[in-house]
């Protein structure tokens, strides 16, 4: 092995993520569709001659971890026929393979030196329609995959250097928007050409084995500092549970809106992570299901985003540390034919919240990594949707709307969530300009503002989300909506260190009757339309008003510990209306001014309320014992070592023995907060469990679950 001077390591480091950036902006300019050249619903990576991925862009993080498995199955499988050449590009879309769901296509180049294969090149695009049943590809009565985009298993569609018409011609003769999918075709095409093209241009000034040693390097010396950082971290297991709904086949009948659960274990041990999701429940039908490259893109985008502040993002380099345990036949690992075209806004963003959970609470148990813990940002939700239909003159369109990308991020340890600012793991992406939508289709913005009262409550809040109302315009006729109708019955995102979880989605569709007005709220709309759950024949109409939302941003912290004023500052800023500086904080607001006498009042009465009406103990921050987390911590007892209130001292349980049973529990309905909530069939299935300590009454962990499940054990002391 040639060792490689370390600035000239960094130097050419920097040089291919620089490249791949570039390779990145090209392909959002050349697209033609506002899903990729505004939303930047994209991404490019480079990838080692085997296919680690070592350089990813930031824009849709998920879609450019799991390259590596197109490229080992074209290497395996095409090495002699149709054989791997320079020039070629390959065509694919299967989500059993390696992409997230069937409109994420993607095309992978290899990058040859001379006759060596020193690198590849991959980029994904999600296309307005890739065919099947469904606009956009989506279909959310589909019972197989059957029932949705056929799958594409890879295909050279570029040989040489030159395009394949025949390929070209079947695959946009599949789609309702060919011009655009060729538009993004040869975007893909061009940005795996600069990045071949500019690598070979590295090749010339350092020489081919230099460049094939820096990036094996890359992935070592990465490796080795990612080992370094589990290491520092104490040893644990932690867990999360997350929610969906969709139908399931019992006794030869398909019964609607049953609850899926996906259940992360994830255990860390030395310098290894492991997340474990073999107790998630069994998969689904179709539509909603995960395959592996979904499960693994999902599960990287969050150890990047919490866990490798500070390193190099060179996935193949972190993935030697992790494993990932699945059970198949399981909503995180489908048997074929289960369909999962809706993945990415379903169990892909559910799989992304608690993995990114669970990593929160690892970090909260270092007092070395504690500061870099983030509530869980905003979900994938009802407002993610496809529209179908026809312009004023009769031709049709499909679109997908991200507009749900307008959720809260997650609160951090010193401060409040980013509002309306999307998903931290996919950071270059956006909702498209809605000039841009209403010029290219037949709707019309009544509103998109900000949702008060939506980011999870805490000591620190989390970021608010957004809510839009929508109109058909220039057309008669009515507008299909594929909504991906997750998240209505109960909180997606969660809080952290006793923070409340983010505002649920929401969706409905109002009648011409009801005034919605220019700044919509779910508490001016329940009591005058009817809620329900979207499925696969919704539609609006030219006399109606369809209504979305985002999803809030999970809080951290007990809301009660939060600073009065910036309560009244968020009062005055709009995030937070007065009555839920009450209901959410404790805080009375008096016109515009804060009541501080009733505020105290109100925040010790709750207290008490907390323990039955019994008064806490001091809170006195008592010095000694381990960290547990911010909460806990493991002191000293006659026989081996207790777990203590981190604030007040109260002893809570014997470290080994179950610990949420011998907190002071308190379990509202899902509903309870969330106004649109308890009007979506079967949210009374799910609660809201809040965990306070015996002693001092501080909220130390907040739950979502279902009323007939135990406790969670959501971390176990013993082993940390």
């Amino acid at each position: 092995m040639r060792e490689i001077n370390p600035i000239d390591l960094e130097i050419i480091r920097h040089r291919l993520e620089a490249i791949n950036a570039d390779a990145a902006e090209m392909l959002a300019k050349v697209s033609g569709s506002a899903i990729a050249s505004e939303a930047n619903d994209l991404n490019v990576a480079l990838m080692t001659g085997d296919g680690t991925v070592i350089s990813c862009s930031k824009y849709i993080v998920v879609q450019s971890t799991s390259l590596n498995l197109a490229v080992r199955d074209i290497i395996d499988r095409y090495g002699k026929n149709p054989g791997i050449h320079p020039g070629d590009q390959f065509i694919t879309n299967d989500p059993y393979l390696a992409c997230l769901h069937q409109p994420d296509v993607t095309v992978v180049a290899p990058i040859f030196s001379g006759d060596r294969l020193i690198a590849w090149s991959g980029s994904t695009v999600h296309e307005s329609d890739v065919g099947g049943p469904g606009g956009g590809g989506l279909n959310l009565a589909a019972r197989s995959i059957f029932d949705e985009a056929p799958p594409m298993a890879p295909v050279k569609i570029v040989e040489r250097g030159t395009i394949r018409t025949d390929i070209e011609r079947g695959y946009l003769a599949r789609s309702r928007t060919p011009d655009l999918n060729a538009l993004d075709l040869l975007g893909q095409i061009a940005a795996n050409r600069s990045n071949t093209e500019r690598l070979l241009e590295l090749c010339e000034r350092y020489g081919t084995d230099m460049l094939v040693e820096v990036m094996d390097q890359l992935v070592d010396r990465t490796e080795g500092a990612f080992r370094a950082r589990l290491r520092d971290l104490p040893d644990g297991t932690w867990r999360e549970n997350t929610y969906l709904q969709h139908e399931r086949l019992v006794n030869g009948a398909y019964l609607p809106n049953q609850v899926y659960a996906i259940r992360l274990a994830m255990t860390k041990r030395g310098d290894t992570l492991e997340f474990d999701f073999t107790a998630s429940d069994d998969e689904a039908p179709g539509a909603i299901n995960s395959g592996l490259p979904s499960l693994a893109n999902a599960t990287m985008a969050a150890v990047l985003v919490h866990l490798c502040q500070g390193l190099p993002w060179v996935p193949g380099a972190f993935w030697r540390a992790l494993q990932l345990k699945t059970r198949p036949g399981s909503v995180v690992s489908p048997n074929w034919p289960a369909g999962m075209a809706m993945s990415t806004g379903t169990s892909c963003q559910s799989i992304r919240i608690v993995a990114s959970a669970c990593i929160g609470r690892l970090l909260d148990a270092s007092p070395t990594y504690a500061s870099k813990v983030m509530a869980t940002s905003q979900s994938g939700g009802a407002g993610g949707m496809a529209l179908t239909g026809f312009h004023g003159d009769g031709s049709t369109f499909s679109t997908l709307l991200l507009d749900e990308v307008t959720g809260g991020g997650g609160a951090k340890l010193e401060a409040d969530g980013t509002d309306t600012s999307g998903v931290p793991s996919s950071p270059g992406a956006a909702p498209s300009n809605l000039e841009t939508n209403e010029m290219y289709y037949p709707i019309l913005y009544a509103s998109r503002r900000e949702l008060p009262d939506s980011g999870g409550p805490g000591r620190h809040r989390g970021g608010v989300s957004a809510i839009h109302a929508y109109r058909v315009h220039r057309t008669e006729h009515s507008i299909g909506v594929m909504s991906m109708a997750q998240g209505l019955q109960h909180p997606c995102t969660l809080g952290i260190i006793g923070g409340e979880p983010g505002f649920p989605s929401g969706f409905a569709v109002a009648g011409a009757n009801v005034d919605v007005g220019p700044a919509p709220h779910w508490n001016d709309l329940v009591d005058q339309i009817e809620i329900r759950t979207p499925d696969a024949q919704t539609r609006f109409g030219v006399r109606e008003t369809l209504v979305t939302s985002s999803q809030g941003g999970g809080g951290l912290g007990d809301p009660l510990d939060r600073e009065p004023d910036a309560v009244l500052a968020d009062v005055h800023e709009g995030l937070v209306t007065v009555p839920g500086a009450l209901r959410d904080y404790g805080v009375v607001v008096s016109g515009n001014a804060l009541d501080e006498t009733a505020t105290r009042d109100m925040r010790a009465q709750r207290r008490r309320d907390r323990l039955g009406g019994r008064e806490p103990t001091s809170r006195t921050w008592p010095a000694g014992g381990r960290r547990l987390s911010s909460h806990f911590k493991a002191v000293a007892a006659r026989q081996g070592e207790d777990v203590a209130c981190a604030a007040c001292g109260q002893r809570i349980c014997a470290l080994g023995e179950p610990l949420y049973p011998a907190l002071v529990l308190r379990e509202m309905p899902a509903g309870e907060r969330f106004a649109p909530t308890a009007h979506y069939a079967g949210s009374d299935r799910f609660r809201i469990r809040h965990f306070h300590c015996p002693g001092c009454a501080v909220q130390v962990d907040v739950h979502v679950a279902l009323a007939t499940e135990p406790l969670l054990a959501a971390m176990d002391p013993a082993g940390a």
